[in-house]
């Protein structure tokens, strides 16, 4: 564990053990206990800011499992970093046949140019894996995924960004274990440790993706993962070893929206993701509970940046009011609720019994 990563730990435990009451009753009193603002309002608040897109995650996609795994690699002015990300891919050795699919998202650097170089030249080298290039105008990481995603060609699923590289072996140690395990999904391990919640690392079986595919125009669209891939989940394997290599890109999305409008899609995305998913008679379990006060926590840090408190009011009431809707039943089972680490069921706390006050302390302090 890092130094940082020490020290936040260290102050959660002295918060969650000690001084909770105390800042409750002195920093705390600055903020209102209670709040009268309807979701509607709130929802409105926001939607002058950045409105809610028309989007879903919902959709049919066609399965034709002619391939043990169908790989989707989405590209977007990735010139720098290419090259090392596709020899990765096909300078892996498996006895699986694999698919893939180059999605260029429009690209306005030399990543077109590359492909097509690259692909011209694994031809004339007699490549084992079959190749599609695909291209469209820039609408964004979750389109160009969901362009492949359109025709999946593999009993299994998995993605890789353009910026980051495959291991040796990866894909052969993560197949193996899917098909050995008759596992929906096989996470890998990155460098700086579990894939977990991200769309990359993993392999899943294609059935979880027929009605799936990331909401359209917004970032933070591995939010399905965790609201809707994993819930339908029977089997879920963690891999051992090494598989992902993720390099800090600069200039990537989730390096510059801090600050800015695109904050706000962490809320949008959660919403929608949450309203489909129960839309289809699905039921909450205790994991999903547990990720989805993660992610309230999450999104109220990304707002912060934006430095307003009336955003922050706003995220209250509707996380608040979708908490009434779709998990209050498990918060207030009390052998469920005992399962909840207590910084979160400080959290739900907060959010079932509308105490603005103790959920502003909560995500200034942790």
């Amino acid at each position: 564990m890092s130094c940082l990563s020490s020290l936040k730990h260290k102050t959660k435990k002295v918060f969650t053990t000690y001084f909770s009451p105390f800042l409750y009753y002195t920093l705390g009193m600055r903020y209102p206990k209670y709040l009268m603002l309807s979701p509607k309002h709130a929802i409105q608040i926001f939607s002058n800011i950045s409105p809610q897109q028309e989007s879903s995650c919902l959709c049919h996609n066609r399965i034709t499992p002619d391939f043990d795994l169908h790989l989707i690699i989405p590209v977007y002015n990735a010139s720098a970093y290419l090259v090392a990300c596709l020899d990765s891919v096909f300078q892996q050795e498996t006895s699986h046949s694999i698919f893939v699919s180059i999605v260029d998202d429009g690209s306005t650097d030399d990543s077109n140019k590359i492909i097509r170089e690259y692909i011209t030249k694994i031809d004339a080298e007699g490549s084992s894996f079959e190749v599609e290039f695909l291209e469209q105008e820039n609408q964004g990481p979750s389109c160009a995924r969901n362009r492949a995603l359109d025709h999946i060609r593999g009993k299994y699923i998995s993605f890789l960004d353009s910026d980051d590289m495959l291991l040796p072996g990866a894909l052969e140690t993560l197949l193996k274990t899917a098909i050995k395990e008759n596992a929906d999904i096989v996470e890998g391990n990155t460098q700086r440790g579990k894939s977990y919640g991200f769309p990359w690392g993993k392999v899943y079986k294609s059935e979880l993706f027929r009605n799936v595919h990331f909401p359209p125009g917004y970032i933070f669209e591995d939010t399905i993962n965790i609201f809707f891939l994993y819930p339908l989940c029977r089997k879920v394997i963690q891999a051992l070893g090494i598989h992902y290599f993720y390099r800090e890109n600069p200039q990537s999305i989730l390096h510059t929206f801090q600050g800015t409008a695109k904050c706000i899609d962490s809320l949008w995305v959660s919403k929608l993701v949450l309203e489909e998913y129960f839309s289809c008679d699905h039921k909450p379990t205790h994991h999903m509970l547990v990720d989805y006060l993660q992610d309230v926590l999450s999104t109220a840090s990304h707002l912060q940046t934006l430095h307003d408190e009336s955003l922050l009011q706003a995220l209250f009431v509707i996380q608040r009011d979708l908490t009434d809707k779709y998990f209050a039943v498990q918060i207030q089972n009390s052998y469920q609720s005992r399962g909840l680490p207590f910084h979160l069921k400080l959290l739900a706390d907060s959010l079932i019994h509308n105490n603005y006050r103790l959920f502003r302390i909560i995500i200034r302090f942790l």
